[in-house]
């Protein structure tokens, strides 16, 4: 599903497309509450990393708070877009959250 995010972050131009990635991240989330894997076989799936609210909304605010969004910089992207990355990336943990990887 994470293949299909992304094709559909890259159409996200207006509401409507927004709000297809906005249904799609949701269910795309709903399906990994199901997974009980471990973190690293998940992540080589591509599955969600970030399994709290809290974890979810300090990887948007770290993608928000540098570079040219930060900047207000949007290099004729649509805004909504935008923010359709900044919830996509809330998927993934920062990288100082991530387990350390025993199998290495």
């Amino acid at each position: 599903m994470a293949m299909a995010l992304r094709e559909l972050l890259e159409q996200v131009t207006d509401e409507p497309s927004f709000n297809r990635f906005l249904t799609a991240l949701r269910e795309d989330c709903e399906s990994e509450e199901r997974c009980g894997g471990r973190y690293w076989d998940c992540v080589q799936q591509d599955h969600w990393e970030t399994k709290v609210t809290s974890a979810f909304l300090r990887s948007m605010e770290d993608w928000a708070t540098r570079g040219d969004f930060a900047e207000g910089e949007h290099h004729g992207e649509p805004l909504l877009r935008r923010f359709a990355t900044m919830l996509y990336v809330g998927r993934s943990l920062l990288p100082h959250e991530r387990p350390y990887d025993q199998s290495r």
